[in-house]
Parts: C-alpha cells; sequence; structure tokens
C-alpha cells in the first residue's frame, strides 16, 4: 500500500487526520497497544505480516475500530472473504477515490455500534444495579435488628463486589476512634475485630470529605499518602480502596469501606455509584433500625419498670429488695456488674452486688476511703447536682485520676466504662448505683441515664420504707411488750378486784342476812306490840337491807362474769310461762305508779332453750327500769321472732335518754345525771349485768330512745344456743 498516495486521497476529500506508518508486526503491536486510534488501513500482503494478523492482534487487545483493506492485488472473492473473517471494507487501489466515502461510513457505523455497546452496557450495569439494590433491601427487610441488618448488607456486598475485605466503621464515644461493626464473614480474626476501637488514619485524614457526603476512591496507594494510612495499608495488604459515608438525615454514622488486597482494583464510576446507592439504603435501614429499637427500648423500660414496682411492694426485708434491684437493673442494662455503695463518714463500701458471671471479679471486698471522696462528694459539686457520673473511658476520666483509690478500684476490677448516680433519702446521701462495663467500652445513653436516676429514685423509696419500717417494727414490739405487761397487770388487778368482791360480798352477806332476820322478827312483834314509829324504822331497816342484798348479788354475779366463772344452766322452756313470772314480779309496783303493764307474744313463738333464772333476771331488771323511768302511760313487753333468736322488746312511754348518753348505758356504776340520781335511785349495776348475761347466750340487747318520748330495750338471744 502506497501511504503517501492514501494520505493525498484523503487530504484531498477534505478528511483531517493523523497517522502513523508500520511496517513489521511488532511495530504493529506497539502501536495499537500503546494508543487508541479511531482506524486501521492495511495492504493484504505487508513486510513480515498480512491483513489477518493485524486483525487478529485488534481482536485480541480488545480494539474495536475498524479495519479497511486497501489492496491492489487481491481480487474479489478473496476481498468478500476478509470481510467475512472481520475486517471493515476494502478499497481496489484502482479504486482508491472510493477510500474517504469507505472511511466516513465505517466511522459512522463504528460510532454507532459503540454507541449501542455503551447502552447495551449501561442497560446492563443498571440491570445489575436494581438486582443488587433488590437484594440489599430484602435483606434489609427481613430483620428490623439493627445488628443483623449491618451484617448482613457487609456480607452482601463483599460478595456482589468481589472485593477481599468489606467494615463497616461507625462513630466512636472517644474522640478521633472508630468502632469496628461489621466484618464480612469470610475475614480471618473477624471476631477479634468486631467491636475494637481503631485510630483509623483514612478516617481522619478524610474526615472532612467523609462528612460532607463524598467518597474516597483509591484505586493505587501512592507512596505520598500519610504515614498513618500507609502502615495501615501495609498491615492489612490493601492496594486498593472505596470508603463510603453513611449519613442519615445530614448526621455521620460512619461509613463503609472496600478493599482490595490481592491486586490494584481501578474503581468504576458504576462501583461508586452502586455503593454510595447501597450505603443510602443502608442509612435508611439504620434509621428504620434505630427507631425499632427505640420502640423494643421503651417496651423494655416500661416492663422493667413494672417489675421494679413489683418488687418494691412485694416485700420489706431489705436485703432481698437491694439483691432484687441490682438484679435487675444488670438485665435491663446489660453490663457486667451492678454495685450499690453505702456511704458513711470513713469508708465507701459494696453493700450488694450482681454480676453476670463468676467470671467477672466480685467487688465487695474492696471498700474506698471517704477522706479521698470529699472533693467530689461535695453537695454543690457537679456529681450530687447533676446526679450523674458517666465515665465511657474509666482510666481517661479526670477525676478517676486524682482518687487514688478509684483507680486501684478500676485496675483490680478490670472497670472499662461506668456510670454512677447517687441515692438521695430525704436529701441525705446514703450512697450510690453503680454500673460496670468490664469487657468493652460503653457509651451510655441519655435514656439509659435517666432510667438509672428513676432506680435510683425508687431504691431511695424502697430504703426509706424499710428504715421506716424497721423502726415502726421496734416501736411496735416496744409498745406491745409494754402493753403487754399493762394488760398482765391489769389482769392480775381483775383478779384482785374479783377475789376482793366475792370475800367482802360472803362477808357482808352474813350480817346483813342477820339484820334482815331480826327486822323480820321485830316487825312480828313476837315480844310484844311496837308503837307506829318503831314500825316505821323497822320498815325502813326492812328496805335498805333488801336494797343493800340486791347490790351485794349483783356484784356477785358481775365478778363471777368478769372473772368467767358463770356457767348457764340450759334448758328447754315455755316462753309464756317466763314472761308471766316476770310481768308477775313487777306487776304490783306498777299498778302503784298507776302505769299499764301489757305482754304481747306472737303466735310462733313456744320454747327456746335459755339459762331460766337468767333470762327473768335479764327481763325483770328492763322491766323495772323502764317502770322506774316512767311516770304515765305504760310499759309493755313483746316477743317475736327474729330469723333462728327471740327478740324480746320493753318498750315504755318514759322520760327517754339522749343520744348522747346511751353510750353509757351499759357501763358499770353508770347513772344518766345527778338530777337522774336523787330522784331514781339505783346502783347501775343492772343494764351491764343483763348485757353480759346476753352475750353469754350469744346475744346482745340494743337501745333505741328520744328524750321525752320513751325507750324501747331490745334482747335478741338465739333459740337454740349450743
Amino acid at each position: 500500500m502506497d501511504a503517501e498516495l492514501v494520505a493525498l486521497m484523503l487530504e484531498n476529500h477534505g478528511v483531517q487526520f493523523t497517522h502513523e506508518v508500520v511496517d513489521s508486526l511488532a511495530a504493529y503491536q506497539q502501536c495499537v497497544t500503546e494508543h487508541l486510534y479511531d482506524a486501521v488501513l492495511a495492504d493484504y500482503r505487508l513486510p513480515g505480516f498480512t491483513a489477518y494478523e493485524a486483525l487478529e492482534v485488534l481482536q485480541t487487545i480488545g480494539q474495536d475500530v475498524p479495519l479497511i483493506l486497501v489492496t491492489g492485488s487481491l481480487g474479489e472473492e478473496a476481498a468478500v472473504d476478509c470481510i467475512k473473517a472481520g475486517m471493515t471494507d476494502y478499497v481496489m487501489k484502482d479504486r482508491l477515490f472510493r477510500l474517504p466515502m469507505v472511511l466516513r461510513r465505517s466511522l459512522q457505523e463504528y460510532a454507532l455500534r459503540r454507541q449501542k455497546r455503551m447502552a447495551d452496557q449501561r442497560l446492563h450495569q443498571q440491570a445489575r444495579r436494581v438486582a443488587i439494590m433488590n437484594q440489599v433491601l430484602q435483606k434489609m427487610r427481613e430483620t428490623l435488628v439493627l445488628d443483623d441488618v449491618m451484617q448482613s448488607t457487609i456480607d452482601l456486598l463483599h460478595e456482589v463486589m468481589e472485593v477481599d475485605l468489606c467494615t463497616l466503621l461507625m462513630q466512636s464515644e472517644v474522640q478521633s476512634t472508630m468502632v469496628v461493626r461489621c466484618v464480612n464473614q469470610s475475614t480471618p480474626g473477624r471476631d477479634r475485630l468486631i467491636g475494637s476501637r481503631v485510630e483509623c488514619g483514612f478516617q481522619r485524614h478524610y474526615r472532612d470529605r467523609l462528612l460532607q457526603g463524598r467518597s474516597v476512591v483509591l484505586s493505587t496507594i501512592q507512596p505520598d499518602l500519610p504515614a498513618d494510612i500507609l502502615t495501615i495499608t501495609q498491615d492489612w495488604g490493601i492496594q486498593s480502596t472505596l470508603i463510603v459515608p453513611v449519613l442519615c438525615q445530614q448526621t455521620y454514622l460512619g461509613s463503609i469501606a472496600l478493599h482490595q488486597c490481592s491486586w490494584q482494583r481501578t474503581w468504576s464510576e458504576e462501583d461508586v455509584n452502586l455503593v454510595e446507592a447501597i450505603a443510602g439504603q443502608f442509612a435508611i435501614a439504620i434509621h428504620q433500625a434505630q427507631l425499632f429499637e427505640q420502640v423494643q427500648q421503651q417496651a423494655q423500660r416500661e416492663k422493667f419498670l413494672n417489675q421494679l414496682s413489683q418488687t418494691l411492694n412485694s416485700s420489706l426485708d431489705l436485703d432481698f429488695i437491694l439483691q432484687e434491684i441490682v438484679q435487675l437493673a444488670g438485665e435491663y442494662f446489660r453490663v457486667d456488674r451492678v454495685v450499690l455503695l453505702r456511704h458513711d463518714a470513713e469508708w465507701i463500701a459494696p453493700q450488694t452486688e450482681w454480676r453476670v458471671s463468676d467470671q467477672i471479679l466480685p467487688s465487695l471486698d474492696l471498700p474506698m476511703p471517704m477522706a479521698e471522696w470529699q472533693a467530689f462528694l461535695r453537695p454543690d459539686g457537679e456529681y450530687l447536682t447533676q446526679k450523674i457520673w458517666h465515665v465511657p473511658d474509666f482510666f481517661n476520666d479526670p477525676w478517676v485520676q486524682q482518687i487514688p483509690s478509684a483507680l486501684h478500684r478500676g485496675r483490680v476490677k478490670q472497670i472499662r466504662s461506668m456510670l454512677n448516680t447517687p441515692i438521695l433519702i430525704r436529701g441525705q446521701h446514703y450512697g450510690a448505683l453503680s454500673l460496670h462495663s468490664t469487657t468493652a467500652h460503653r457509651t451510655f445513653t441519655l435514656d439509659e441515664i435517666r432510667v438509672l436516676q428513676r432506680l435510683a429514685d425508687a431504691t431511695a423509696i424502697a430504703l426509706f420504707n424499710a428504715q421506716s419500717y424497721e423502726r415502726l417494727e421496734k416501736l411496735v414490739q416496744e409498745r406491745t411488750q409494754e402493753l403487754e405487761r399493762e394488760k398482765l397487770s391489769s389482769e392480775a388487778a381483775n383478779r384482785a378486784k374479783s377475789e376482793f368482791l366475792t370475800h367482802m360480798s360472803h362477808e357482808l352477806r352474813t350480817p346483813l342476812t342477820g339484820i334482815l332476820g331480826f327486822a323480820d322478827v321485830l316487825n312480828r312483834q313476837l315480844h310484844g306490840p311496837l308503837s307506829h314509829i318503831q314500825r316505821q324504822y323497822i320498815e325502813g331497816i326492812r328496805s335498805c337491807g333488801d336494797h343493800l342484798l340486791e347490790l351485794i348479788n349483783d356484784l356477785l354475779d358481775l365478778s363471777k362474769i368478769e372473772a368467767g366463772r358463770e356457767e348457764l344452766f340450759l334448758e328447754t322452756v315455755l316462753v309464756q310461762e317466763v314472761c308471766d313470772a316476770c310481768i308477775s314480779m313487777v306487776q304490783e309496783v306498777a299498778q302503784m305508779r298507776g302505769l299499764r303493764l301489757s305482754l304481747e307474744i306472737g303466735a310462733d313463738v313456744t320454747v327456746c332453750t335459755v339459762d331460766k333464772r337468767r333470762l327473768k333476771q335479764i327481763l325483770s331488771n328492763l322491766l323495772a327500769n323502764a317502770i322506774k323511768f316512767t311516770d304515765q302511760g305504760s310499759v309493755t313487753l313483746k316477743v317475736c321472732r327474729q330469723g333462728n333468736s327471740l327478740r324480746f322488746d320493753v318498750i315504755d312511754t318514759g322520760i327517754g335518754i339522749a343520744p348522747s348518753d346511751q353510750n353509757r348505758l351499759f357501763q358499770a356504776f353508770q347513772q344518766l345525771n345527778g338530777g337522774l340520781n336523787r330522784k331514781y335511785e339505783g346502783t347501775g349495776l343492772g343494764l351491764v349485768l343483763s348485757s353480759k348475761l346476753a352475750h353469754l347466750h350469744g346475744g346482745n340487747i340494743t337501745v333505741s330512745s328520744e328524750l321525752g318520748k320513751g325507750s324501747c330495750f331490745t334482747v335478741v338471744i338465739p333459740e337454740q344456743i349450743s
């Protein structure tokens, strides 16, 4: 092929171009390998190689450009065979004027082919991207547990991006460090990496870029990168890195890092776009999972507070309550150790504790001197005013470094992070609740801090209630012992009184019987007649003696009942007969006072089982009282059935009783007022004795009355007494 003639033909037809002329296969291979050309023009036979070999080189290196055969020694049929082999077109040298047209047409065809191929590639990439995004979304929909969402996304990225290492780094509470939250499952030593805090040079060096939401693309690790980045790449053998930020509502959460260690990888725009799209969905999934976690935490918090309330209300045993509190706290906050500290003038000492397992060292054996904590525990200090001491990194905390016993305790008990809140009882500092993380650093959330403060307040109430209960129990015990002594003393006094009354009653009865007997003898005038005055005196002696004998008998009966020595002699009696006997006993007195005395017995009332003598005594006392306090009108005894009992009502139209006086009626030696004492004499024992006798029968006596309108005394006694 005459290169100069070809170039001239193209120039004459207005084709602007630059070109290279080669005459060996080696030179040809070097050119097409190092440069991109729009077209190749070749003769069929060249020095040292053929057009077929030229075509084969293009196909091998993947250059998709037209190869036009320009020849004068090839027939039409051979030229067609070349085109079938893959050459674009041919021009015979004797028709060289066709070359510009053939070249332009070939270039247009190849441009269209490249556009179509690029469109196909974009469609393929888009389809692949959609498929991968669907996989990611499906994985994210399978769970709302944050750790599961993270791990499934990282594993999928590792698989579809075909990288050697894929990690998720999240913001750490310790400045300038990141937490390794997830590593793809196939990474050696993965368990050791997860949860570790790393001083990440990538994050520090590219932090501003990542905060702006821009990815870091490093296809090669250049030697001019910062030393800490070069150290990481050398330690892990990283040759290419892609770091994509994870932002949720403009807040930087962390980043996804893809590392290629086995070869240098040129990250395509499609690679970056795909990982950024996944990071965007990942941020949404994290946000949703965080919302789900918040709901779960709210439910767990309510459950925890309910359990706490039940514990506090279930017992007043202080040791039991405190042990339950630290156990509930440990399980809720998921810490390694919970300690309840007690403060006194000299020491800060653990009172009780909970540990997640026996591998966690106990802390009950290590008190701390109060003198070292005076500055920290000032009433106006930050701890007692804010009611919290949050220590994410124990040995770097300013207060810990100032207190030797705190440092010693942290080293011995392996404390990495701690959360303390004081326990205040009525404003007085009792101690503290302390949460310990010993296996990893931990930053407690604001919500966790508030829950611990509520727990400390509840603990303070429990301690106050238990202390109050102990004081009250001691007072009750002392008062019970005092009352027991008073009871014994009172019982002894009552026994002495009863014995005295019984003895004195017998002593009084003997001479009184003699007095009454001699009065009867004198009244019969067996030794001569008596004057009118003498008979009046003897009647006075007799009346006073009978009254005194009645008093003595009542005292004897009352003392027997109080001493528990009174026994009932039960028998079946006719109610009509008992009532008639009682009416006849007071009939004469009622007639003398001009009162109507009546008896009403229900038709269904016949018999009852009682102590006949005592029932007569009750009814006759009530009838005698009614007659005594009734100046005009009537006194009625009514008997009726009331369920399985008999009801006896003694109704009068007498002076009545004021409500304020009714409570005193059944107390011994009580009469209503001084005026009535003088007008209506009596011992004041009748009603109290009747009431006690009614109670001995299993019944009772009640009264209803209105001053000036009479009274009704009601006796209710069971028909059958066991």
